[in-house]
């Protein structure tokens, strides 16, 4: 997952998460963690994704996480032209949840925005 589009081998884009090492902040908080649940808007220009998969598999690969929570974010897709990029100003911090830090896994919206509609 990358934070803004790029379509050359020469100028790489940004590791998001910080899978590869080279973490961005999103709305000032550093993600840790990588990628785990995606769903599709039911219209596809927005792609929302979590960074918790089992917290066993989570406290083994990214420790911090337990302390830090996780989060849910949302990728502007551009249907007609092509690419992705982070959308700067959507971001949901489970590690500021009441009780939390909490940790995010599956993404459902009954009635909402994304492709788990199509299972209720």
């Amino acid at each position: 997952m990358t934070a803004g589009a790029s379509n050359s081998f020469e100028n790489p884009p940004r590791d998001l998460a910080g899978v590869l090492g080279r973490g961005v902040p999103v709305a000032g908080r550093k993600l840790g963690g990588g990628p785990q649940m995606l769903q599709l808007s039911l219209d596809g220009r927005r792609l929302y994704v979590t960074s918790s998969l089992y917290s066993s598999w989570d406290n083994q690969f990214y420790p911090d996480m337990a302390k830090a929570g996780s989060y849910l974010l949302q990728i502007d897709c551009d249907t007609k032209a092509g690419g992705m990029k982070v959308n700067e100003r959507f971001l949901v911090d489970f590690g500021k949840e009441p009780g939390g830090p909490a940790r995010a896994h599956e993404i459902r919206y009954p009635g909402g925005d994304s492709t788990s509609d199509i299972w209720t």
